[in-house]
């Protein structure tokens, strides 16, 4: 009888257990916006080293709370948007507006775990990508803004460079370490591994620029 008692408590500590990790697990995947926000936040490519994910904030667009990692994220911007309201919560409750954004502009920033809202109070669409840094960070922390005509900045952990081909132009990409490419003003990524090569062309009349990322620390 007593053992019976014992085993229906045990079974009760597993189950508690178990259900109490189904939660937290539930409750991060709502915070994750890939997850709660799909409409807003899409994930576009993905691997040991990176993630991107395609960011749009609809013109007058309201997200309720989420998630973003600690880590370093570098930000392209893709089309001239207002600043953003981002208000925060847990234990940080400030608000904090992005500044007005050019198309090619690029931002570097490395910080711990954020969980906020986001307004959107413009008449216009913000449209980005938010480009996660799965990778070893061995400086500090990096608050970095490159307006769309610097072409070059390097830290400890990635090198960022602008490749600008006119109408027509191709050019051959070798990749020491590994490298993402970000195509704009399309936004569409291309992976390359240490060691690999492949050409880049230009056939939109427009000029097209490729933004390179180079790895230069290994995954965590």
């Amino acid at each position: 009888m007593a053992q019976n008692a014992q085993n229906m408590v045990n079974s009760i500590s597993v189950w508690l257990t178990v259900a109490a990790i189904a939660v937290l697990s539930t409750a991060a995947s709502a915070q994750d916006p890939t997850t709660s926000l799909p409409d807003s936040y899409k994930v576009q490519f993905e691997n040991d080293y990176v993630r991107v994910v395609r960011v749009h904030y609809e013109a007058g667009a309201k997200l309720p709370d989420h998630t973003h990692p600690a880590g370093t994220t570098v930000y392209v911007y893709l089309n001239d948007s207002d600043g953003v309201v981002f208000r925060h919560s847990r234990n940080n409750t400030r608000a904090v507006t992005r500044p007005a954004v050019k198309a090619g502009a690029i931002r570097i920033s490395s910080g711990g775990e954020e969980h906020h809202t986001a307004e959107n109070n413009s008449s216009t669409a913000s449209d980005f990508l938010r480009i996660f840094l799965k990778t070893e960070n061995p400086g500090s922390r990096t608050m970095r803004r490159l307006p769309p005509n610097e072409a070059e900045y390097s830290t400890k952990q990635i090198r960022v460079t602008r490749i600008a081909l006119e109408q027509h132009d191709e050019q051959a990409i070798t990749a020491k370490e590994p490298a993402l490419l970000i195509e704009w003003p399309s936004g569409d990524e291309v992976w390359l591994d240490a060691g690999a090569s492949r050409p880049i062309a230009n056939h939109d009349p427009r000029t097209v620029t490729f933004i390179r990322i180079d790895f230069l620390t290994k995954p965590r």
